[in-house]
């Protein structure tokens, strides 16, 4: 169950991922400054076996924490989701009643509410449209601000993942702290990312729930 405590993270917290520097280095300092990022912990430390790092820019290193901190994110809802789709699956929740249509491994639990809910996969979707529109108007440049690039960079005072949203205000105000619940936030991000490939794995061999 280590990657319930994924999911808790996400609901905990509102943080936000490393900021990247601002000031233009050579491959071999640009390669320290992502060494440095929050998020690297013993005994692992900087993990990049593949260099990917190698020869980024800042604004590209940026974009890539932004699309790690995102993915951990969705990954830690996806477990919260099949661990919650299959106790309901199971009766073991009071919900069995109205979602009495919801059997069976999650992986398929998407098609049987789309089934039961009329315009289900509409609702999703307009919920993604909300944030990912909220995202890329606070983050990203605007096509002016981007004239002349192929592809938008993110706001040099934009900081990963920060939508805004801390409704129970746990940001910490000094910075130390903060460093601590980003890495925090990452390294549970990344845990649930693996956990859910492996859920989504097994349950497509066995066609069994997990849960």
């Amino acid at each position: 169950m280590f990657a319930l405590a994924s999911v808790f993270a996400l609901l905990a917290s509102s943080a936000s991922a490393f900021t990247a520097p601002r000031v233009a280095r050579s491959s071999s300092a640009l390669r320290m400054s992502a060494e440095d990022m929050v998020g690297s912990l013993p005994p692992v430390g900087f993990f990049d076996p593949l260099n990917l790092s190698e020869g980024k820019s800042d604004a590209e290193m940026k974009k890539i924490r932004e699309a790690e901190l995102k993915h951990g994110r969705v990954a830690m809802l996806a477990f919260l989701g099949i661990v919650s789709g299959e106790a309901v699956a199971k009766g073991e929740t009071p919900f069995q009643e109205f979602f009495g249509g919801i059997t069976g491994p999650a992986i398929y639990q998407f098609q049987q509410a789309d089934e039961i809910f009329t315009h289900f996969w509409e609702v999703v979707l307009f919920g993604i449209a909300v944030v990912e529109g909220q995202n890329i108007i606070s983050g990203w440049e605007s096509i002016k601000e981007a004239s002349g690039k192929t592809v938008s960079d993110l706001k040099e005072d934009y900081v990963n993942g920060d939508l805004g949203f801390d409704p129970l205000g746990l940001k910490p105000d000094a910075q130390d702290e903060f460093d601590v619940l980003r890495t925090k936030e990452l390294q549970n991000g990344r845990l649930a990312m693996l956990g859910v490939a492996g859920i989504v794995a097994q349950e497509l061999v066995t066609g069994q729930s997990i849960f």
